[in-house]
């Protein structure tokens, strides 16, 4: 007989999940003294998870990882209902299409990646407000046009812009019009990485200023 997803195992994905959380994917050993299980018993219940595809690991010590279907069927992750309309309105969805796993996942994040908070309006073109969080992927030059966080000389700060580089300039463009380009010499700019997300939290904003 085939093994089935029986609330007990169903249990363990979500247990695997919360231990995930909190401290990375467990091992076998960790999962079952969290479980109050035998190591016995839940080397059993795993080959189980294994052949249904709900549990991947690499070696039999290996560390547990949750596929995505069994993250969708313990709906571990963010709800994500349909679409909403900027233009003309339409009805939100009652039940999630589906759930996204986490939001490192959502956002593509990758080792090493690392988020700063925003401080001040240069960017407001590009919708990256004051307050806001963005997602800075460690990189020593970025291509022409990309958002860099970059140190600029005399300034013991990283400043957020986008950046080009003519000859033996960098010219570094707000995205505000309040805000003038500014140009320095290329030896003394040094790029931290490039944005690759922005994360803003909804409340009250400022209205754009008309011309």
């Amino acid at each position: 007989m085939p093994p089935r997803l029986t609330p007990l195992r169903l249990n363990l994905l979500r247990l695997a999940a919360q231990l995930t959380r909190a401290g990375g994917p467990p091992s076998a050993a960790e999962l079952a003294r969290a479980a109050g299980l035998s190591e016995a018993t839940i080397s059993f219940h795993l080959r189980a998870l294994g052949e249904l595809g709900l549990i991947e690991r690499h070696g039999a010590r290996g560390r547990l990882h949750l596929s995505e279907q069994a993250r969708a069927a313990i709906q571990d992750g963010i709800p994500i209902y349909g679409q909403v309309a900027a233009g003309a309105p339409i009805l939100a969805e009652q039940t999630p299409d589906h759930v996204t796993p986490s939001l490192d996942q959502l956002l593509g994040v990758r080792e090493g990646d690392f988020l700063l908070q925003v401080r001040g309006d240069s960017m407001t073109g590009i919708g990256v407000l004051d307050g806001d969080y963005v997602l800075v992927r460690p990189a020593p030059q970025v291509l022409d046009g990309e958002v860099a966080v970059v140190l600029i000389p005399g300034e013991n700060a990283a400043t957020l812009k986008r950046l080009y580089v003519f000859g033996d300039e960098v010219v570094l463009v707000s995205e505000n019009p309040d805000h003038p380009r500014r140009t320095y010499p290329a030896a003394d700019v040094q790029v931290q990485g490039r944005m690759v997300a922005r994360l803003g939290l909804a409340g009250p904003r400022p209205l754009p200023r008309r011309a």
